[in-house]
């Protein structure tokens, strides 16, 4: 499409953007934008500049995120109009053009933009302006939806053919334009640009460490790098500057084969959430053997192998190069499974217990495509912490008050699991760089790096998963000896 189409096609939807984007990305839209802020690891002194700002959104969670200075540039009045009205958001609003910007070379210590090359002609040149405004080492980050792949694609089809049109409808006969029009400029993007030759494009405009993170099963495309130093040389496309020390993950295998799929189990960590399980089962007077074991695969099955597959699917955070294709036929393969093991529990224990194979089922899919209400800290606590003991508790014949109680412990220490794993996470699979000293009072220094920061958080991880499955054993163990 034409630079001279994108004020044609957001005049008139500037008030209901927000909302808008929102519903009609089914919630994800939010997320790409917080992943690409996240990207940026701003301070508080620095300057950021925003372009295609639109209504300001990305602008908003900078500004309360680092505390930095934004600058918002876009080339829609009306957009701006909507983010001029944001108090305290912004230093400056401007009018104007990506393709010419009206700064100095070297003007900001970081730099965003959302949704922007498909709306330029030339995005090599275009990539070439932003970079200009940066300073060496500054980092940027891109929000742009994605293709999906695989079996996601046909489902991607019909929503941007159909369902976007319709969905728009809600909003105004406007919105259902833009929802029409969508599919069709995605398509027509990546057509004569794909991933790799966008990735190319940053990196010609002298931009290293070019990372893409694929979200929402390929629906939403964040891509950060970094403006290289004088002197610096670029890194491979994508690698981690440590990637070859830290792994993704401590209970990650090396090498790859079948222990990529024993890394997906992510098995401490699946043994941690089948404890809850045994809790349960422990809960009720007289815990049947058979559903203890039935309860058993069925988590399994929909945590260990059916959750996990979908996560991984989520930008690759495991690192993994199994195919999407066997990562979808194994999600769902287990699912369906789980699901099935449910049903024939259900004949058992009877027709209420069918809520819980319905809210399982549902608990896994919502977190595979990271719906905002599942994919929290109270919704992790809950979802895999207090639902396990719940579903086993009722189903093995608990009384409802032993239930609540230990579900409710249940969540405290799965939120506790989430507090320590999120840093760690982050250190290993988003950090360029650590660095840094300790000084006690006796003068005495530490170091500060990567594995002085992990070992605290993963040390207790690696305890705490053994400490509850011993506990959960002890206590059913005296139901059966």
């Amino acid at each position: 499409m034409s630079a001279d189409d994108a004020p044609r096609i957001f005049a008139g939807i500037g008030t209901s953007y927000d909302r808008a984007a929102t519903v009609l990305s089914l919630w994800q839209d939010p997320r790409w934008r917080r992943a690409a802020v996240d990207a940026i690891g701003a301070r508080p002194t620095d300057r950021v500049l925003d372009v295609a700002t639109g209504t300001g959104m990305v602008a908003t969670e900078l500004r309360a995120r680092y505390g930095c200075a934004v600058v918002g540039l876009d080339q829609s009045a009306d957009m701006l109009r909507v983010a001029r009205s944001r108090v305290g958001v912004y230093e400056a609003v401007i009018e104007g053009r990506a393709e010419k910007l009206p700064f100095a070379d070297a003007s900001f210590d970081h730099l965003t933009f959302t949704y922007l090359l498909r709306y330029v002609d030339d995005p090599a040149a275009t990539m070439l302006e932003l970079a200009r405004v940066l300073k060496p080492g500054g980092r940027v980050a891109m929000v742009e939806f994605g293709l999906p792949r695989g079996v996601w694609r046909p489902l991607w089809w019909l929503y941007t053919r159909i369902g976007l049109r319709m969905g728009g409808r809600v909003f105004s006969a406007k919105w259902s334009a833009v929802g029409g029009f969508l599919g069709p400029s995605i398509e027509q993007f990546y057509a004569r640009n794909p991933l790799p030759a966008l990735e190319q494009h940053w990196r010609r405009a002298g931009l290293v460490d070019v990372r893409t993170r694929r979200m929402s099963f390929g629906g939403g495309i964040v891509m950060s790098g970094v403006k290289r130093e004088p002197g610096a040389t670029a890194t491979a496309a994508g690698r981690h500057p440590a990637g070859a020390a830290i792994q993704p993950a401590f209970y990650a295998a090396r090498g790859g084969g079948w222990r990529e799929y024993w890394t997906l189990l992510h098995p401490p960590y699946t043994v941690w959430h089948l404890s809850y399980v045994l809790l349960g089962a422990a809960l009720a007077p007289s815990p049947d053997p058979r559903i203890v074991a039935g309860a058993l695969v069925a988590f399994g099955l929909a945590v260990g192998v059916g959750a996990h597959a979908f996560d991984e699917l989520q930008g690759r955070p495991l690192r993994t190069h199994i195919p999407s294709r066997v990562l979808v036929g194994l999600g769902t393969t287990a699912l369906l499974v789980a699901m099935a093991i449910g049903l024939v529990g259900a004949a058992t224990v009877g027709p209420a217990f069918l809520l819980f194979v319905i809210g399982g089922g549902a608990l896994v899919v919502l977190y595979g495509f990271e719906a905002p209400l599942v994919h929290t800290d109270a919704g992790f606590a809950l979802g895999w912490g207090a639902f396990p003991v719940a579903a086993t508790g009722y189903a093995a014949g608990a009384h409802a008050v032993p239930i609540v109680l230990a579900s409710l412990a249940a969540a405290l220490l799965s939120l506790a699991q989430r507090r320590l794993s999120t840093r760690a996470r982050s250190i290993r699979r988003r950090t360029e760089s650590v660095t840094g000293k300790i000084v006690y009072t006796d003068g005495s220094t530490e170091a500060v790096d990567a594995k002085a920061l992990l070992s605290a958080p993963e040390g207790a991880l690696s305890i705490m998963w053994l400490a509850l499955l011993a506990v959960s054993l002890a206590v059913l163990a005296t139901h059966w000896l």
